[in-house]
């Protein structure tokens, strides 16, 4: 005994907290395999660069990836493609990015979802560059893509990236009104997100 306490009691404390420590340890780790885990935005970066380096690829957008431990990464991303492409061209590319992906990074493509890009009139053009102007006034707003607009039946739909200072259906609200009030014939939908990999 040192001074009237036991000094198997402070070994036992200390035990316990180690033990302690590491179940805490080992349940985090075995959370964050069911869960998945954020990937390092460098394998982000990668993944998008392979992917616009397809001649038909104008943008990668919405790249969500998922790690379940070694060799089991997962993701899930968005192309702008020209509208003019048939389905049978974008099952090709798809087919082909899913592979290159594979090969260079590891990473299974699970999900490559379209968004389609305006290569008809002037008038969309025009339209577009007019409404990203409105979007990107806002400090909030990141980011701008997936836009396209149908002339004929008066829609406009595009994704809208918005940072964390705005609650994202303000956002959508806020930018609605700009743009019905610029564009009063046309229907708009708007899809808010979130750039996790900050590209």
């Amino acid at each position: 005994m040192i001074w009237h306490i036991s000094l198997e009691a402070y070994v036992g404390v200390f035990i316990a907290v180690v033990i302690i420590k590491a179940g805490i340890e080992m349940m985090t780790e075995t959370v964050d395999d069911i869960l998945g885990q954020r990937t390092e935005p460098e394998l982000a970066k990668e993944i998008k660069s392979l992917i616009v380096q397809e001649p038909e690829v104008i943008g990668a957008y919405d790249l969500i990836i998922n790690n379940y431990g070694p060799n089991k990464n997962y993701a899930s991303v968005h192309m702008e493609l020209p509208d003019t492409m048939t389905v049978e061209e974008v099952d090709r590319l798809t087919r082909r990015v899913e592979a290159k992906v594979y090969l260079a990074t590891g990473v299974i493509l699970t999900g490559v979802g379209v968004y389609s890009h305006n290569t008809g009139t002037g008038e969309a053009a025009d339209i577009r560059n007019e409404i990203q102007k409105i979007v990107l006034s806002h400090d909030w707003a990141l980011q701008m893509h997936g836009f396209y607009v149908d002339t004929e039946s008066k829609t406009i739909r595009f994704d809208a990236v918005v940072s964390f200072d705005i609650q994202p259906k303000q956002a959508v609200k806020i930018l609605s009104e700009e743009i019905s009030g610029q564009y009063p014939d046309y229907r708009v939908q708007i899809t808010p997100d979130i750039d996790l990999t900050d590209l």
